[in-house]
Formats: C-alpha cells, sequence, structure tokens
C-alpha cells in the first residue's frame, strides 16, 4: 500500500465512524412523546397488583385498589438496539430507563420500578475477571413482556419492537426528602444511620450467633454464601454500634449488646481452631490470617468496651498468631497450615487488617512486641511495598493500611505513611463523582467509568480511611488546604451514604420493608444487603463521631 493510499484510506475511516457516531447519537436520543404518558401502578408489598396508563397525574382508575399508588412519567423515547442482547443490556440508565414493548398492536411498559423490584439491573453481564457485573438482564425483560402480552417469550424475543422509554416518578401526596449533602450532614444524621444499621444487623444474628449474610431486599430472602472475614467485621461493628448505644442510654443497647456477643461466641465455639501451637479462625485448611485479624479487632472492641472483658484473652492468643507470621521486612505470611505450618502468600487486604488488629491488641493489653509489629507492618505497606515507577499515581485498596497508620499515630507517628495516605485520598479525590455527574445519585460516589453504576462500599471504606487520616493530618498540623479538602471529600461520602441507607424510600416495591430497614445496599440499583456494606459504612460513621468537633469542621 502506497502512502497516498493508507492516507486515503484513513480519510474515509474516519469519515465513516463520525458518520456512524452522529447516526448513532440521533437514533439513541430521546424524544418527548407525541402525547403525555404516565404508567400508573398500584404496589403492595413488592407485587405489582394493578396497572393502567395515562394521560395526567392527577387520579387513576386504580383507586379502589389496595396499595400504593405510583406514577412513573415516560419524559422520552427512543430506539433500543436489538442485534445483540449485550447492546441492548447496556443501552439503559439504571434506576431511570425502561421499555416500551410492542407486538400485534398492542403495547406494554417495563418500567425502572418494575426492574427494581426484580433486581434486574446490573446483573445483565458478568465481567468475572474485573468482579464486575453491569447491564439490565434483558431476560428479565422479555419475561415481564411476554406476561403482559400474553404471548410465548420466545415469540416476544424474536417479534416484539423494543423501545428505551426514560421515566420520572410521581408518588401522589409524598413531598420530596430535603436534600442532604456534605454542607448539612451532621453529627445527628451519623448517629441515626450507626443504630438503624446496628438494628438491622442484629435482627438478623440468629440464636447461634450466626449473620444473614446475605439479603434480597425486595423479598426479604436470605441469600446463600458466607465469610468469616466479614462475620468477625460485622461483629466487631455491632459491638461498636452497641457501645455507643449503651452510652447514648438508648433503649435497645442491651439487645444490640446480647447480638454482637452471640456473633463473637460463633467466633469463639464454632469458628476458632488450633494451628500448630496457636489459635486459628476458620473451617478449612490452610487457614487465613484476614480471619484471624478480624476476630481480633472485633474482640478488643467487645473487651475494651465493656461487654464482656473475657475477651482479651482470646484477642492475645490471635495476636501472638499474627506476630508469628509477620516476615522480618514486615510484611506477613498469610496463610497457615492446621499444623502450623506457614505459607508465604499475600492476598488482598489481609496486611493491613493485621496491622490494624496488632494496634488494637496493643491499645487493648499494652504488650510492647504488638506495637512494634504494627509500626513494622504500616512502615512495610507505605514504603517497600509500593516502590515501583507508578508508586505515585496507581494506588490499591489501602483503606486497612491507612486506618493503621492514623490509629498508630499518637503512640509511633510515621509521616511517610501519612503522606501516602494524604496522596490515596487525593486519588480518591480526583476519582469522587459530583452531583450531575450521572443521571443516578452520584456525589460523593467513586467513578469508574459510565457504564458501571457506583457502588457503595469502596465509598464506605476509604471513609473509614479518609476519617483516620483526617484525623491524624490534623494532629500532625500537615497543610491546612489539604486538610480542609480531605475534609470536604469525606463529608460529601458519608452524605451518600446517608441518603442510600434504607429508611423507608422505595418500600412500596419491598416485600418487607421493616425487616431491610437500616440495611446498606450495594448500589443505588443493587439491592442485596451484605453484612461488610453495614460494616464498613457504620465504622466510618463511628469514627467521624469520634473525631473532636475542630476536626470536623
Amino acid at each position: 500500500m502506497t502512502p497516498r493510499t493508507f492516507v486515503r484510506a484513513m480519510v474515509v475511516y474516519v469519515i465513516l465512524l463520525a458518520l456512524a457516531c452522529v447516526a448513532g447519537r440521533a437514533a439513541a436520543r430521546l424524544h418527548e412523546p407525541t402525547q403525555p404518558t404516565f404508567v400508573a401502578s398500584k404496589w403492595n408489598a413488592g407485587k405489582l397488583v394493578a396497572r393502567t396508563v395515562t394521560t395526567t397525574a392527577d387520579g387513576s382508575p386504580l383507586d379502589e385498589t389496595q396499595g400504593t399508588l405510583v406514577f412513573e412519567h415516560v419524559i422520552g423515547e427512543s430506539w433500543l438496539p436489538s442485534f445483540s442482547e449485550s447492546a441492548t443490556s447496556l443501552s439503559l440508565v439504571p434506576a431511570h430507563d425502561g421499555v416500551r414493548v410492542e407486538l400485534a398492536g398492542k403495547s406494554v411498559y417495563v418500567t425502572p420500578d418494575d426492574l427494581l423490584a426484580r433486581q434486574a439491573y446490573d446483573h445483565g453481564i458478568a465481567l468475572d475477571e474485573l468482579g464486575l457485573t453491569l447491564g439490565v438482564d434483558v431476560q428479565v425483560i422479555v419475561a415481564l413482556a411476554a406476561e403482559r402480552l400474553g404471548r410465548p417469550p420466545m415469540e416476544v424475543k424474536a417479534r416484539a419492537t423494543f423501545r428505551r422509554i426514560r421515566t420520572e416518578r410521581i408518588i401522589p401526596g409524598q413531598l420530596p426528602e430535603p436534600p442532604l449533602d456534605e454542607r448539612n450532614f451532621d453529627d445527628a444524621t451519623a448517629a441515626r444511620w450507626v443504630l438503624a444499621a446496628g438494628r438491622y444487623l442484629a435482627r438478623g444474628v440468629s440464636r447461634d450467633g450466626r449473620f444473614r449474610y446475605l439479603v434480597n431486599a425486595p423479598t426479604n430472602q436470605t441469600l446463600g454464601g458466607y465469610d468469616w472475614p466479614r462475620h468477625a467485621g460485622a461483629t466487631y461493628f455491632l459491638a461498636q454500634a452497641a457501645d455507643f448505644a449503651q452510652k447514648r442510654g438508648e433503649r435497645d443497647a442491651a439487645g444490640l449488646a446480647t447480638a454482637a456477643l452471640r456473633a463473637a461466641g460463633l467466633l469463639r465455639t464454632g469458628a476458632l481452631q488450633r494451628c500448630g501451637t496457636h489459635k486459628c479462625i476458620g473451617d478449612g485448611d490452610p487457614l487465613e490470617i484476614g480471619s484471624a485479624a478480624l476476630s481480633t479487632i472485633a474482640f478488643a472492641q467487645i473487651a475494651s468496651s465493656g461487654l464482656d472483658p473475657s475477651y482479651a484473652p482470646l484477642a492475645r492468643e490471635l495476636a501472638e498468631l499474627i506476630l508469628s507470621l509477620q516476615r522480618p521486612d514486615g510484611e506477613f505470611m498469610h496463610q497457615v497450615r492446621r499444623d502450623g505450618t506457614p505459607i508465604d502468600v499475600q492476598l488482598p487486604y489481609f496486611s493491613g487488617e493485621a496491622a490494624l488488629a496488632l494496634a488494637r491488641a496493643n491499645a487493648l493489653l499494652g504488650d510492647a512486641r504488638y506495637l512494634e509489629g504494627a509500626k513494622k507492618s504500616v512502615a512495610y505497606l507505605t514504603g517497600p511495598a509500593w516502590h515501583f515507577f507508578g508508586n505515585r499515581y496507581y494506588f490499591a485498596e489501602e483503606h486497612w493500611t491507612c486506618q493503621a497508620a492514623g490509629e498508630l499515630w499518637e503512640r509511633a507517628p510515621n509521616p511517610p505513611a501519612l503522606d501516602f495516605c494524604l496522596r490515596w485520598q487525593a486519588f480518591n479525590r480526583s476519582v469522587q463523582l459530583h452531583e450531575g455527574d450521572c443521571l443516578l445519585d452520584c456525589n460523593g460516589a467513586l467513578g469508574v467509568g459510565p457504564l458501571v453504576t457506583p457502588r457503595f462500599t469502596p465509598v464506605a471504606s476509604r471513609c473509614e480511611a479518609g476519617i483516620a487520616t483526617l484525623d491524624a493530618a490534623v494532629r500532625a498540623h500537615a497543610d491546612a488546604a489539604e486538610i480542609s479538602r480531605l475534609r470536604t471529600q469525606t463529608r460529601r461520602s458519608l452524605a451518600l451514604l446517608a441518603r442510600q441507607q434504607f429508611h423507608g424510600q422505595l418500600e412500596y416495591l419491598m416485600t418487607d420493608p421493616d425487616a431491610v430497614r437500616g440495611g446498606m445496599p450495594g448500589s443505588e440499583v443493587d439491592w442485596q444487603l451484605r453484612i461488610d456494606y453495614a460494616q464498613h459504612a457504620g465504622s466510618a460513621m463511628l469514627r467521624w463521631l469520634g473525631l473532636p468537633h475542630a476536626t470536623k469542621e
């Protein structure tokens, strides 16, 4: 190919690409319906019991039907690609877009409320390598449309016309909630959050101490799976919430304490194992340091708050295991066999958890060896572990590391570690979203691209670390402008978590809203409630409440 031919080919390619972009944008642009369209629905205990389409939201033929009346005003409609199920799946904005399906002259609507109730958003395409799911579950759309059209799903999928719709929700008689953001987020809001989350977790602790690990909020169904590190982390927060409630004189403080001790009792009886000359937490072989580290943190919290001082010796036994797994350079070996043989592998989060566990064990027990181990770990994790060419631009999840660095500041200040954590928070700030950045509730969330719904757990865990970093930065008299930026960043994220906790919003889509009240969803459209979602956000709220007033303002 001659240079002239290559240049011509590139010009043609650019022209065709530009035309394709213009055509695609034109096809996908939302157009206002030719007449006002309101999808009126009656919902009762999470079930759609009646539906009609009207031209106003002033009244409805459904008024005599029992349930909550909701109007979804169709404000736009556009083409929806049908040449690929993946393209269809990725073409709908979660919580805002639904589908109008037409077949044989009959139209039906699959609205955002339909898709939220069935948890169809963010369950269309799984990227297992990245741990992500995104897009809408097209099969749910087809099944709902087929049921309402009275036709087989295969016929609907093959012959029906699918159009994207954009809606706005109107609930008659319901006033909009006052806006909550970094300007009016306050200690009273954080306190309500902590107590509600504690009560949610406590309701889910069984007599044998096991949590309702994963709950589908719309149906209140307990889903499968269990995890000892997350059990220990949830026990830690529940013990914190019980202590907080006792100090405030809350009437249900004793119930929270009972639930925390049941959960801790399962760690002490059902999960405590011997691994050589030490004690471990888990039920496999090999066992992992993360379970022992978070159990140490939980036991230290229970003992130090006075819920049950008998957990102090257990915290010591697990701290001894953690110390035995530390390498001379400060890093930890993350696995140990039942016979006590350590395995020098590293897994996400565990080193930071172990450092914080040793710091908490030192605070409880006063053993200088634990302080030294925590210092060595933080020095390694914020130093040699990140000595590579991109270390000022790329960061992993360091929320446990920076909690440990903040925890140690008064006992063993480490300025390079504080600098590392401030740079990490600056990185988080660079990807923090603002109001208007997306159609969802983005203010304070972390953005990872236009196709991925912002998740709340990274927000919560980085808030935990950010508050610990803020506290240390104030004590260290760090740069005032940097402190101010970190404070605002943290308040924005905490306000987001406060807005998104289940506190009565959209409860008509839930079978038993009282059962899931206080839970923390995975995202604005992922209403699965896992115990660590509440733990990270709740512990962040408590860290915020524990700051001196001047630090918060």
